[in-house]
């Protein structure tokens, strides 16, 4: 973890690593997949806590972003994968 992210708040912290978990999910093939939750989100902080859905939102798109550029694939690939 970085250390401009590990000297932020716990609820911050918990943000990061929640969205990183879902954008990690989203942004991966259909065999990554099953390695990441795609529901990790602590509803009553996302409307209570100004950090964590920061956090949250911030991470999803970087750990999406990071996780598609990685894999190197179609983004629209995994997901309609199995609509052919």
């Amino acid at each position: 973890m970085d250390d401009s992210i590990a000297n932020s708040s716990p609820e911050f912290i918990q943000g990061w690593r929640d969205g990183c978990e879902v954008g990690m999910s989203a942004g991966s093939n259909g065999f990554y997949k099953i390695f990441y939750r795609n529901n990790r989100v602590d509803g009553y902080k996302m409307a209570n806590s100004s950090d964590y859905k920061t956090g949250w939102s911030n991470s999803f798109w970087y750990c999406y972003r990071h996780d598609y550029i990685k894999q190197k694939s179609k983004v629209w690939s995994s997901t309609f994968a199995g609509f052919q």
